[in-house]
């Protein structure tokens, strides 16, 4: 860089995009960069980890360290830890986590770093004697996190910088990073146990979004956006169809291939590697429309492709370029988006330019989906995610309709038992807080134990004895109430209908989403129903204390 100024040449130039000045280096000096760097490669002919700075292209040629190929992040880069020996035994560190390859992709590892490489240094600045991390005390984590106040309020003009959520994922990796240290005896470890060092108390209680601050895509823009779709460019409206049809991340769009098109029991279906939950041989089904969109794609990636310039078989590559080979970038899918938005004047409610993300297409794809009358679990297979409660996260109030309609029925009136049993009207007197109607939500999209009673807060924590079965056919030492009477009314054959349906319907769900605990114990109420239904179907009664019935003819014990 000191070279090229000496000698005249631009080192940085400006340009405006989608209504934004950029700073860039000039095309001479990525040049230069690129064949510093790739000599450097050739020249160096030590094993990776011994390096300081690790290609990840090289790592998964050797040991399958894998990583997201529409990233353009190849690199860590350990030469920023100014101590050697506390950067040997850090650079060990991430070699053993990677290695392991459990919860630490190398894409966590890229973001490890830039917590852990500040921390170090700020210590090392703090203790320039020092060669480890053994005297570390509780004053040197205050003076950290003092440090860190001073730094986030310096580089408030980073794009969507949030200060305390910095800080708290700041002190969270650092924690978790010392407690390792610990855990694998590095000598660099600190001697203190790390939960006398950081408490809870010292991180920022991050605040809460407001639920309708979700970041999906308004009707409104979709609306605009499809009107120009025409517009965009022609690599891009295919991936914007998949996204807006699977609700699949950019990253696994991007990372399909030509064998992802599967037809069964003549419906089609996209079957892909979910990256982030681990998940192989995801399946989503999609529409005819979609499905030859994609067989065209499929055709004509095939046609183009071989071992050289598309080794892997995808479907969005780059056949030629620095990025042979390799997807294309979700930055580049971004940029063009958001030119279009700024080209065509795609606007918000309050006439402001729409900024789109790639992820905004797969919050919109669980709000239409739950809108449109899909099930909780339904949502959670659909987008792969581990549990119903994630899915929760960000899909459970964007439904508007059966939102409202729930909020109007609890409004008319909350009732509570009260120590006697009896029922009392709450909400005249005391109103019902966000915290309990959002409870009360969550709890009515989550139930997943038919109770002829209600809806059992207790299957939460399976702790209930009462939860696998209704309380009048158990009460009894497991057994139905001496006092039940089944078949009396002429309403019973239909309640037990009603309970019937509505429990094959959860063991359906449970049996299609691997819910084996509550596959069983639905399975067991449902046996106890279908006898109780079909003796009374025939006109006979049940009774629970029949010693003190005078028998007669079609009663059942």
């Amino acid at each position: 860089m000191s070279w090229l100024k000496n000698t005249g040449q631009k080192v940085e130039k400006c340009y405006k995009t989608n209504g934004k000045e950029y700073t860039h280096k000039t095309p001479i000096v990525n040049f230069l960069n690129l064949i510093f760097n790739s000599l450097s490669t050739l020249l160096d002919v030590r094993e990776e980890w011994e390096k300081d700075r690790w290609d990840v292209r090289i790592l998964y040629k050797k040991y399958l360290i894998d990583y997201n190929q529409s990233y353009q992040g190849y690199h860590i880069d350990f030469s920023k830890i100014k101590n050697e020996h506390i950067k040997r035994e850090t650079k060990k560190y991430f070699k053993q986590r990677l290695l392991a390859k459990h919860n630490f992709s190398w894409s966590t590892a890229m973001n490890y770093m830039k917590f852990i490489v500040n921390f170090i240094n700020y210590m090392t600045s703090l203790e320039p004697n020092w060669n480890d991390l053994n005297d570390l005390s509780r004053v040197h984590i205050e003076k950290y996190i003092e440090w860190l106040n001073i730094y986030t309020t310096k580089n408030q003009s980073r794009k969507n910088l949030n200060p305390e959520s910095y800080i708290y994922v700041s002190i969270r990796m650092v924690q978790k990073f010392l407690e390792d240290l610990q855990l694998f005896e590095y000598e660099v470890a600190p001697k203190r146990s790390v939960k006398t060092l950081i408490f809870q108390s010292g991180k920022p209680t991050l605040k809460k979004k407001p639920y309708d601050q979700v970041d999906y895509i308004p009707d409104y823009v979709l609306e605009q956006l499809f009107e120009n779709l025409k517009y965009l460019h022609p690599e891009v409206q295919p991936i914007i169809w998949v996204a807006f049809k699977t609700g699949l991340r950019i990253s696994d769009i991007l990372g399909l291939k030509q064998d992802c098109l599967v037809k069964l029991n003549d419906k089609y279906q996209i079957v892909a590697d979910i990256k982030k939950t681990y998940v192989q041989g995801h399946s989503i089904p999609i529409d005819n429309e979609l499905a030859d969109l994609l067989a065209v794609l499929i055709t004509a990636s095939k046609e183009k492709s071989n071992q050289e310039n598309n080794p892997d078989n995808y479907i969005f590559v780059r056949y030629s370029g620095s990025r042979k080979g390799k997807p294309y970038t979700q930055d580049w899918i971004r940029s063009k988006l958001n030119s279009l938005a700024h080209e065509r004047k795609i606007i918000d409610e309050n006439g402001k330019i729409f900024h789109f993300k790639t992820h905004q297409f797969r919050h919109t794809f669980a709000v239409k989906m739950i809108n449109g009358g899909a099930d909780i679990l339904t949502v959670q297979e659909l987008l792969a995610h581990a549990s119903p409660e994630m899915t929760m996260r960000y899909a459970r109030l964007l439904d508007n309709t059966k939102r409202k309609a729930f909020e109007e029925a609890v409004n008319q009136g909350i009732f509570s038992f009260d120590f006697n049993g009896k029922v009392y009207n709450i909400s005249e007197t005391e109103g019902i807080s966000q915290d309990v109607l959002e409870m009360l939500w969550c709890d009515h999209k989550l139930t997943a134990i038919d109770n002829p009673y209600g809806s059992c807060r207790a299957r939460l924590n399976g702790n209930c004895p009462y939860a696998e079965e209704p309380p009048c056919l158990t009460c009894n030492g497991g057994k139905p109430c001496k006092d039940l009477a089944v078949g009396l009314s002429e309403m019973d054959a239909a309640k037990y209908e009603i309970h019937i349906q509505s429990t094959s319907k959860m063991i359906e769900v449970a049996q299609q989403y691997g819910r084996e605990e509550i596959l069983e114990k639905n399975r067991k109420n449902l046996e106890r129903l279908q006898d109780i239904y079909n003796t009374i179907k025939q006109g006979n009664i049940i009774f629970g204390r029949l010693e003190r019935m005078k028998r007669k003819q079609g009663v059942y014990k």
